[in-house]
């Protein structure tokens, strides 16, 4: 056998093959590109030792790291600023910034490429449970005080608004404020956070105008068109009730009532979208531990919406607190006081009481946020012991746990990736001088980056660069 032979025959493994000549000197060996040889010579024998480099595989097959790491991940960044507990957090603008909002009503805007805050004011009398954008010119923020409120946040507004943070801010300080565009009374007893959707079907526009000298009239401006948003709302009167609103209408144009039979307390979770084009659907994480799917079913007059519940399952022996829907739309996750974690698959006809696509033990009890990737990759927890923790979604096998934090962390957010985006921004051409070069790389690692921020019960923020 000759060494090009042996070579071959253990090449597979990256294992050294080592191989003793008789000879005073080795020939010279014929080796495949990138093998190494390394040659020791004594009285008796020559040993070559010859490296073997494992093959290298496409990107796109090559196993995420695990989460027995030797060396841990570190956050890429810590913002400071607010001095209560975080309890929101979201990314808009195509991830030039997020937003965050805190346990004493603060929500603070946080320009990502320089790390700083552009915007801070106090939001509402209470604790602020939930944060979306509405097309990047709006942010919509629920309160613990029973009010939502959407305020214009476009790049002319960021110039003028106050940038004093909550550490920083005294009693008599006057904060300049965003343009408040809505203001809606909804419930906030049950600690659940809105949820929005655009309404895809026209047909769901009330005809009545918004209520006289409402500040809402910005919507008949030219240049100011912005589409249309559904948005759910925990019922005020019916605990395992769900309210419909429509924006910029300010009108509920439907309630899903809670079901009698079924003994489910309070509803803590919500997510509202479309699964098709005109297919409206509702997942619900309730008290109990229980989940269910409603669908809005398809009829000609759409002043009365009527609803059929699609499923049910009860994963959790403690109260849901969240839930997202996959990037497909074909399923959720939900994650519980208890240390479950559930995947189901959302059905396409009524089949009532079903089981988990797949559930799993964490052994961490606690696991108050849960947010999805925009790939549908991955997904990621807060945890009541300090610790962010990444799963697979496919799988719900934990990746990572990302340790910074000391206390409990309340809330995580993923950056909102497109794909054919960030490939456009690859592709893009440099131009301009060095300065407009290093904001072109700077704005194109921002847009790109799968970023996770976690925000904590000390306050504090992190920045994480993962995956």
């Amino acid at each position: 056998m000759n060494i090009n032979q042996l070579v071959e025959d253990n090449s597979r493994d990256g294992s050294a093959v080592r191989i003793k000549s008789s000879t005073p000197k080795p020939n010279q060996v014929s080796l495949p590109q990138g093998h190494h040889v390394h040659q020791t010579t004594n009285d008796r024998t020559n040993t070559i030792a010859i490296q073997v480099p494992p093959p290298i595989l496409p990107a796109s097959d090559r196993p995420m790291p695990s989460s027995s790491s030797a060396t841990p991940p570190t956050p890429s960044y810590i913002f400071r600023g607010h001095t209560s507990s975080i309890h929101a957090l979201h990314f808009f603008r195509y991830n030039h910034f997020f937003a965050s909002g805190d346990s004493e009503g603060w929500v603070v805007i946080w320009r990502l490429t320089t790390r700083r805050p552009v915007a801070a004011w106090k939001a509402h009398d209470g604790g602020v449970m939930g944060i979306k954008d509405w097309e990047g010119t709006r942010l919509i923020t629920h309160g613990r005080d029973h009010k939502l409120r959407i305020w214009q946040v476009r790049d002319t507004d960021l110039d003028w608004l106050s940038k004093v943070l909550p550490a920083d801010a005294k009693d008599e300080d006057e904060a300049r404020q965003p343009w408040l565009v809505h203001s809606m009374d909804v419930n906030a007893l049950n600690f659940c956070a809105f949820a929005i959707c655009e309404d895809s079907d026209r047909r769901t526009q009330p005809q009545a105008q918004p209520p006289p000298g409402e500040v809402a009239n910005v919507e008949a401006t030219p240049n100011s068109k912005i589409n249309p948003l559904l948005l759910a709302a925990p019922n005020g009167l019916d605990q395992g009730g769900v309210d419909v609103f429509h924006l910029p209408s300010e009108q509920r144009v439907s309630k899903l009532q809670s079901d009698n039979k079924a003994n489910t307390g309070m509803v803590m979770a919500l997510r509202i979208f479309h699964k098709e084009i005109n297919r409206l659907n509702i997942v619900i994480g309730y008290e109990d531990g229980s989940v269910a799917v409603c669908a809005r079913k398809e009829q000609n007059v759409m002043p009365v919406w009527i609803w059929e519940k699609m499923m049910t399952a009860r994963p959790h022996k403690q109260p849901v607190l969240s839930l997202d829907i996959l990037t497909s739309g074909e399923g959720f996750i939900t994650s519980s006081a208890d240390a479950a974690i559930a995947k189901f698959a959302i059905p396409d006809a009524k089949i009532g009481a079903m089981q988990a696509e797949k559930a799993i033990n964490t052994k961490h009890a606690g696991q108050q946020d849960l947010k999805i990737r925009s790939d549908g990759r991955i997904f990621a927890t807060a945890g009541w012991d300090k610790n962010v923790r990444v799963y697979s979604a496919k799988t719900l096998k934990e990746l990572a746990m990302l340790q910074w934090h000391q206390e409990g962390c309340y809330a995580v957010a993923f950056a909102d990736v497109l794909l054919e985006t960030a490939s456009q921004e690859e592709e893009a051409l440099v131009t301009g001088n060095v300065m407009d070069r290093m904001k072109q790389e700077r704005d194109t690692k921002v847009r790109s980056t799968h970023w996770i921020v976690a925000g904590s019960k000390d306050g504090k923020i992190s920045l994480w660069d993962v995956y």
